[in-house]
């Protein structure tokens, strides 16, 4: 992954740069090469990811009304990577400099990719249809009263990823038998990161859900986003 507010996307000669509603080009935020990640199914084996921000929007390009509305922010896929260089945009200088003042990415940073199994959250709305244990549940222990604090302190979801299960701060904005539930898979997740400065709101966390017929399909249009914060 690379994050920044002043590193340059991989940009195909024949891609447009993508713009928010207000027509001032967007930020990249995040890019991932997928020869670089372990695969999971049913992600992509290779290509290029790539996740636009607004840089003027205060809520970080998230329509809250409307979270899969991708007119701030803003998920493009190039399948073949930019492996050709001669065929990507190399100057930039048309994106004006407008400053930072909404930008939750300071630095520029790389992720490392590792493969790893992780347990369900409790604050995920597949939750009780997965894990059939009362969370609520009194228990002995020295540090915490229930099984929910237990719970989520051990086997929470923070971190950035890609896959897996999501981290709240608050709580799932997707719902069992709500169009919302059909983005059941975690295309990347943004947390707060003291090292680069990246945060979101109050030590918030970001997240892009996309459905799996659209992932298989490597159709990026139609994700749903949400960050939230203490």
């Amino acid at each position: 992954m690379k994050a920044s507010s002043e590193e340059s996307p991989t940009l195909p000669k024949t891609s447009e740069h993508p713009k928010d509603e207000q027509g001032n080009y967007m930020n990249l935020f995040a890019q991932i090469n997928f020869e670089e990640v372990p695969h999971i199914e049913p992600m992509p084996e290779s290509g290029i990811l790539q996740f636009y921000l607004s840089p003027v929007d205060d809520m970080y390009g998230l329509d809250f009304d409307n979270p899969a509305d991708q007119k701030n922010f803003r998920v493009v896929y190039h399948p073949n990577g930019g492996k050709d260089e001669s065929d990507l945009v190399t100057d930039f200088s048309y994106m004006p400099d407008l400053g930072d003042e909404y930008d939750p990415i300071v630095q520029e940073a790389k992720m490392i990719f590792n493969l790893k199994f992780a347990p369900v959250p409790a604050e995920d709305f597949r939750f009780e249809d997965m894990v059939k244990i009362d969370l609520f549940e009194s228990i002995d222990h020295p540090d915490y009263e229930d099984l929910y604090e237990l719970y989520s302190e051990e086997l929470g979801a923070e971190g950035h990823k890609v896959g897996g299960y999501p981290y709240f701060t608050q709580q799932d904005p997707r719902e069992k038998g709500d169009p919302t539930g059909d983005y059941k898979i975690l295309l990347f997740q943004a947390d707060t990161d003291d090292d680069i400065e990246l945060m979101f709101g109050d030590s918030g966390v970001a997240n892009f859900f996309i459905k799996e017929e659209d992932l298989r399909k490597r159709n990026f249009t139609d994700v749903l986003y949400n960050w939230d914060c203490c």
